[in-house]
């Protein structure tokens, strides 16, 4: 039998090749890393168990034992109830206006992901980075998978806050001895469990849409029917999928350590070359008469800093680009071999014709 995403290994690793270096386009990385940044390299609380004690009104909670040390009273706990209340009230509507701006900025940031998804996706299928155009090119597309994993989002965390209220409420009904210690360690375990399991099952429905999104930019349908017919491909063979989820999360394991112990001997090297070179224009200014108190000074690091931050800038974008394309090239490879008639026109067979 064969394994398409063991197969697809080498072909990724020759598409990668091929993309960045076949020949080095230092632009093409810019894009390419601009694209990686927005995907969002695109990130519960505490619950249950049984055990902690609690007292009537008006009694101290002993942290430990028979320590004697008091955690927390009512009183204290209802004047700072009174005191949080009374900020609230006076700064309603800067709290609202804080949220709701912040809530916009990630609501924004979320559909530019997912609008990246399908760009960084036909950007390596054509082997061609047209930012722009790609980008306007998938906008509808792009905002429908934003609506998708913003309602698969609701529903996780709607799961996590009411798998919490058992655990939550009897708490916030007993203000007299709040067990903050026993509290937080005796439900950790519960909220840990409960937490991987949702982010295994969020894993393999995002595995899922991964599959799903180039099939629904390259047979013209929907993301939402590309979709179903992966969960059909996968009923039908699912022993390849499961192979694939080992293959990739040991290849995300083995390619990022290299990468990144290539990308720190690189980063070491290029800020240390700035680093000198900064701490030589540092010792000349002073040799010339010129401290930080002097603007003459200033006039001249500021550039130089300047400068040095767009260098680390640049390197940073650069070194995030091949882990991210060879895993994108080994999926739409593995994609491409497992469902033929897929219809992804990758630019190697392309060239083969």
């Amino acid at each position: 039998m064969t394994w398409h995403s063991i197969d697809a290994i080498d072909t990724a690793l020759k598409r990668t090749k091929s993309a960045l270096i076949e020949p080095f386009n230092f632009w093409k990385w810019i894009k390419l890393g601009i694209i990686i940044f927005l995907l969002g390299g695109s990130g519960g609380g505490g619950g249950g168990g049984s055990g902690s004690n609690y007292g009537g009104s008006g009694q101290d909670f002993n942290g430990f034992g028979d320590s004697g040390e008091t955690l927390i009273t009512d009183s204290q706990f209802l004047e700072f109830r009174e005191k949080f209340t009374q900020y609230v009230d006076t700064n309603l509507r800067f709290i609202l206006s804080g949220i709701a701006f912040t809530m916009g900025i990630i609501l924004l940031l979320s559909y530019i992901s997912s609008v990246m998804e399908f760009v960084f996706v036909n950007s390596l299928v054509t082997n061609v980075v047209t930012f722009w155009a790609y980008t306007s090119q998938y906008l509808r597309q792009g905002f429908n998978l934003f609506i998708i994993r913003f309602v698969l989002g609701l529903v996780f965390f709607s799961i996590l806050i009411i798998s919490m209220l058992p655990i939550i409420l009897p708490r916030l009904n007993s203000p007299g001895d709040l067990l903050f210690e026993m509290f937080f360690s005796s439900s950790s375990l519960l909220i840990g469990v409960l937490m991987v399991i949702l982010a295994i099952i969020d894993g393999i429905i995002q595995s899922f849409i991964n599959l799903s999104i180039p099939m629904s930019m390259y047979q013209n349908t929907g993301i939402i029917t590309a979709f179903k017919k992966v969960l059909g491909l996968f009923k039908a063979d699912w022993k390849q999928i499961i192979v694939y989820w080992v293959v990739r999360f040991f290849l995300g394991i083995i390619v990022g350590i290299i990468v990144v112990l290539a990308a720190l001997i690189i980063f070491l090297v290029v800020f240390g070359i700035i680093f000198m070179l900064g701490l030589l224009l540092y010792l000349l200014l002073s040799w010339a008469g010129l401290g930080v108190e002097d603007t003459v000074f200033w006039v001249i690091m500021a550039p130089f800093g300047l400068v040095a931050f767009v260098l680390l800038l640049v390197f940073f974008l650069l070194v995030s680009v091949p882990v991210p394309v060879f895993m994108k090239y080994h999926m739409l490879t593995f994609l491409k071999s497992w469902y033929p008639e897929s219809g992804i026109p990758l630019f190697e067979l392309a060239q083969e014709k």
